[in-house]
């Protein structure tokens, strides 16, 4: 499914990227950082579980084949927390291997993160007590985990999402040098899609691109959406396997958009990319990394992107995903 190259090693991952049959859609960005963190630590894992469904006697049978079990992304840190449905610490006692959480990150709505609950404040303090040390994505993530554990503050690596880390052997080094040949525009479908359409305007009228194509990243089937988009002059990229979407990122000269794993892909390419608002997550990262959020693609707006001091924010942060990683490995015996 990803990384087959890579050799296996005794450790389990728990991913949003794998869905249960019923409405809702793939997320290619759960995939990219299913395959960022997997290159990271090196080795594939010999148990990939769902965190979308309940874990069965055979899951934590599986899970406790091995030596641990990484809780990758994406928008996990909510009031009521929980690694997969109905997880709570009668489920943890059945489990004998630590369980480490990797570049998790802030739900994105107020609403849901006014802070942890006691039964959550619980459940992460034994997590932590299993195993001294967890990563988040963003700054605003390491605040909200630290207010509700205070004690464990030290223990809470901020280290971006693995997705924002190279992991390709591909530098472009953010270069202008030569025409745009490939120009991908990301929008977020899933909920009012006709708010999105400004969007698309903003990037026909500003992008001069040999190929633009709009990626979906969680294809909704919105054909009037595409219709839209096709009459702008832009190709519609749909596919439920990341492993295309990654393939496209690899090959593009510039990106715009609202979809935040798109944005942090390209700058672990060194491919220009423009992120513009739609929750608080983009916010979130903005603050983290240091990029300002573009609504229109202008040159104007664009230009207030210094990639040279984001590239040294994320080489900055890639020495403490490093170190995190490295214990990881030391404990699956890599």
């Amino acid at each position: 499914m990803f990384a087959t190259e890579l050799p296996e090693a005794p450790y389990a991952v728990i991913t949003p990227y794998l869905l249960p049959p019923g409405p809702k859609r793939v997320n290619v960005g759960d995939g990219f950082i299913l395959d960022s963190a997997t290159r990271l630590i090196g080795a594939r894992p010999s148990v990939v579980l769902s965190s979308r469904c309940a874990l069965t006697a055979a899951d934590i049978d599986a899970i406790n084949s091995t030596e641990l079990v990484i809780v990758v992304g994406a928008n996990t840190l909510k009031d009521e927390f929980e690694i997969t449905p109905g997880f709570d610490l009668n489920t943890l006692e059945r489990i004998d291997v630590p369980i480490v959480l990797m570049g998790v990150g802030h739900y994105g709505t107020a609403e849901h993160t006014r802070g942890l609950s006691d039964e959550s404040v619980v459940l992460l303090r034994t997590l932590l007590e299993r195993f001294p040390l967890m990563s988040v994505r963003c700054d605003a993530s390491w605040q909200y985990v630290s207010r509700s554990v205070p004690e464990y503050a030290a223990a809470i690596s901020m280290t971006s999402c693995p997705v924002i880390h190279g992991v390709d052997g591909i530098d472009r080094s953010f270069s202008t040098d030569s025409k745009c040949g490939l120009a991908v525009v990301t929008v977020t479908d899933r909920g009012d899609w006709r708010s999105q359409l400004d969007l698309l305007r903003e990037a026909a009228d500003h992008i001069v691109a040999e190929r633009r194509v709009l990626a979906l990243h969680q294809d909704y089937g919105r054909r009037e959406l595409w219709e839209f988009a096709q009459g702008l002059g832009f190709e519609v990229f749909r596919s439920d396997d990341c492993r295309d979407f990654l393939a496209l990122y690899r090959s593009a000269d510039l990106h715009f958009g609202n979809r935040v794993h798109a944005h942090l892909k390209c700058l672990s390419l060194g491919v220009r990319s423009f992120c513009a608002p739609f929750d608080l997550r983009q916010f979130y990262f903005a603050e983290s990394l240091g990029f300002p959020l573009v609504t229109t693609p202008s040159e104007s707006a664009c230009s207030a992107y210094d990639f040279a001091a984001i590239a040294a924010r994320r080489d900055g942060l890639r020495i403490v995903m490093d170190r995190f990683v490295a214990t990881l490995r030391q404990r699956i015996g890599l």
